[in-house]
């Protein structure tokens, strides 16, 4: 029923765009006719948005109504309200600077109706916006993100920053830099197809001479204002929103390596050491910090050159006043990446067991207090080993110790659990985890994971609206397996799995024994 209203509405709104096209045959598009496109193209996508909004309400009170019925009702309104506060901030933020910045490029366009560049803009910061909605979970974690008191020996940074807001951090920076570039395409894209082929940088009387050429650039020289063509005046205005684009790019790159020097502790270059190596800490932070140096002084040179007229015309006079910093910038740019691991093969590798040796100290002191392995609790012994084979009886008296100790492999569960506990086609399991849950009274490890709904694998028959709105929603219970046993039912070489399940959602007490899946 919906998508037959679905698609009255957009053949409605599709009728007037094919009558402004019917008009229009026959001779040279004028501008009342592009506004009028506009207009058409404008009604289509308000339709659109109007369809996406009825569905994103049906879609939200089924999600209460199904939270509801388990109890969880808080849970998905704190999820809904992260996503929408993200996806809203975006929406405002990301749009109005594509839209300034699109606005600012149209404006010599008089085809262009002023309206269009804000509508594309918003339009755009809706997409980022709904890619990053799944960011509310590291948003989440930067919000709730408390002290652990360790501290890293590097940095001098808690845990919970590496764990807690670095995640957070470095999404912003990813979405940052994703809209500069978006807008620096923009940018290029309309100044190269839409702006007059006269009064153009590069076509310019010092650039066709050479570098040894004195005619200065009259499209970005101030001096001579009152002789300016409408099309330098243009490209002068194109070239100055390229720039402050440019300073902001460097920002953004220098902001994502100073965030990338912490990484360094978390996923070092090491393959011996797990974290920070001697050649993280002594050859790739100081390479990090001349990057960062160099991309905050890039930054700062082309803010001053937008700011500066007089600048900005002198680096462009002569293609070597600004090639020869972009190529100084490259030789240190590729000098810092290439010169730590030519270090670390040439000096590092030969005298790694000395020079590592501390590292991998305070790896294993990590490691330890990760675990809590250290303190008055644990007692370390020494045992002996016995020439005397295991027996039953051994193994008996040491069941509580056995009986944690895996004999399943989560990575070839997944498959198998697929072909035996799948129940129906359109059933599938996203992953497995490993965790503790009270067993007949005893906690014991199991494997356990999730029966999810996969509706691409439903019927085509059955992708109707009331299967895919009210009875496919959700999966169907869960899958517990221990990590030690096997169905006795089944001889040795069939290894068949021992099931746990409930038919609703499992949680950390008593779960109920069966061999298979209800």
């Amino acid at each position: 029923m919906f998508l037959t209203v679905y698609v009255a509405l957009m053949v409605f709104a599709a009728l007037l765009l094919a009558r402004t096209l019917s008009m229009g045959r026959g001779g040279r598009p004028t501008l009342m006719f592009l506004h009028r496109l506009y207009r058409d193209f404008a009604y289509i996508a308000a339709a659109v948005l109007a369809i996406i909004g009825f569905e994103t309400t049906l879609h939200v009170s089924l999600q209460d109504y199904w939270f509801s019925e388990l109890g969880q009702r808080y849970r998905y309104w704190l999820a809904l309200g992260l996503r929408s506060g993200i996806f809203f901030t975006l929406l405002i933020s990301v749009g109005s600077f594509i839209g300034y910045n699109l606005r600012a490029l149209c404006r010599p366009l008089p085809a262009v109706p002023r309206s269009a560049p804000w509508f594309a803009g918003f339009i755009l910061a809706a997409l980022v916006g709904f890619g990053a909605t799944s960011l509310w979970v590291p948003f989440l974690g930067f919000l709730g993100a408390a002290a652990t008191g360790s501290t890293d020996p590097v940095f001098g940074k808690d845990i919970s920053f590496y764990l807690l807001v670095l995640p957070w951090y470095d999404a912003v920076v990813r979405i940052l830099i994703t809209v500069l570039v978006m807008t620096a395409a923009l940018w290029a894209s309309i100044g190269l197809a839409f702006y007059p082929s006269a009064g153009r940088p590069w076509d310019q009387p010092s650039y066709r001479l050479g570098s040894g050429a004195r005619r200065s650039l009259r499209v970005v020289d101030p001096g001579d204002a009152h002789t300016w063509t409408e099309s330098e005046l243009i490209w002068r205005g194109w070239l100055h929103q390229g720039v402050v684009l440019a300073a902001l790019f460097c920002v953004a790159m220098g902001i994502a390596r100073f965030l990338g020097r912490y990484h360094l502790i978390i996923d070092g270059h090491s393959r011996v050491v797990a974290g920070g190596s001697y050649a993280d800490v002594s050859f790739w932070v100081p390479a990090y910090n001349v990057i960062i140096v160099s991309w905050f002084m890039g930054a700062f040179v082309l803010a001053v050159a937008a700011s500066v007229p007089r600048l900005l015309a002198w680096l462009l006079e002569r293609p070597s006043r600004w090639v020869l910093p972009c190529g100084i910038f490259a030789v240190i740019y590729l000098g810092a990446v290439i010169v730590p691991p030519a270090v670390e093969q040439v000096y590092v590798g030969p005298n790694q067991i000395t020079l590592e040796r501390p590292f991998l100290t305070r790896s294993i002191a990590g490691t330890r207090n990760a675990y809590n392995l250290d303190g008055p609790l644990v007692e370390e012994r020494e045992f002996t080993v016995s020439a005397v084979p295991l027996t039953r009886q051994d193994l008996g008296s040491n069941a509580p110790t056995l009986q944690d100790a895996r004999i399943w492999d989560w990575r070839a569960l997944e498959p198998q659990l697929q072909q035996t506990q799948g129940l129906r086609p359109y059933y599938t399991f996203a992953g497995v985890d490993i965790d503790r849950y009270i067993i007949d009274g005893v906690e014991r490890q199991v494997m356990i994971t999730a029966r999810e709904l996969n509706l691409e694998k439903l019927p085509d028959q059955a992708k109707v609206w009331v299967n895919l709105a009210l009875k496919y929603t959700h999966g169907y219970g869960a899958v517990a397996v221990p990590v030690n046993e096997m169905d006795s039912r089944e001889t040795r070489s069939s290894g068949r799995t021992t099931f746990r399940s409930r038919p609703r959602a499992i949680s950390r007490g008593p779960m109920a024994r069966s061999t298979t899946a209800r």
